[in-house]
């Protein structure tokens, strides 16, 4: 009796990383001992712990000190030139209070930018310093504030410094470790899928059929979604193709 086969190699991240947590469970719910692959399983345990600890990297390789502190510091200077605004709308000259209520409408409209995820916030500040820039630099240059749009500008720069090092670098070479313990993992799957099939041949199939029965339908179920998954990407490219 055999096991269906699938392409390990066509899985994004978390789908390998699903496929995988949902044969480890399978197993244990059988038992190693009753599928005879004891020893290969525990290989398997272990190389799986190695990818979970892999992709957990990935998942936080944006969230390093330095890249904290540059948004800490892009935080702060964009509250506090909220706070120059906000002040100067209680200003005894009416000119500046009037700059002032022009800041206040762009400010109310963006929100608060601290609180947005990275990726929105630094879109968010490069789209705001282009209106301080254009259309309201008179109110901008009425209020003094050129120091903090600068400021602001080079702190929106650091950030983004930040996080295209970290990404690049230190999350690539994460991705170096997730492909070796991809490959190593795959290799084991198929050395325990091989020693299964080569028991029903010695033994015969009725300790392990309920088992390949069942996996056989986990692995049809990841076959269609990796079949509808390449499919969208060959439209996608299509369309793409068809629009250059």
């Amino acid at each position: 009796m055999k096991i269906k086969r699938i392409k390990l190699t066509d899985f994004r991240n978390e789908e390998w990383f699903n496929f995988f947590t949902e044969f480890k469970r399978f197993v244990e719910e059988t038992s190693p001992k009753t599928l005879n692959i004891v020893e290969l399983f525990a290989v398997f345990v272990a190389l799986y712990a190695q990818a979970d600890e892999a992709l957990e990297k990935i998942i936080k390789s944006s969230y390093t000190t330095s890249l904290v502190a540059a948004d800490k510091h892009r935080d702060d200077i964009f509250r506090g030139l909220t706070a120059a605004v906000k002040s100067a709308g209680y200003h005894f000259d009416p000119v500046q209070r009037a700059a002032a209520g022009q800041l206040t409408l762009l400010l109310d409209h963006y929100g608060d930018l601290a609180a947005k995820p990275y990726s929105e916030e630094t879109a968010a500040i490069y789209n705001i310093l282009q209106e301080f820039r254009g259309t309201y630099a008179p109110a901008v240059k009425t209020l003094n504030l050129d120091g903090w749009v600068d400021e602001l500008e080079r702190a929106n720069h650091d950030f983004e410094a930040a996080i295209y090092e970290r990404t690049h670098e230190a999350a690539g070479k994460t991705e170096l470790q997730v492909l070796d313990v991809r490959r190593q993992t795959n290799r084991c799957y198929l050395d325990i899928v091989e020693r299964i099939e080569a028991l029903t041949l010695v033994e015969g199939d009725a300790a392990y059929a309920p088992f390949i029965k069942v996996w056989n339908v986990t692995v049809d179920r990841y076959k269609n979604a990796l079949s509808h998954h390449h499919g969208k990407e060959t439209e996608k490219n299509e369309d793409k193709s068809n629009n250059e």
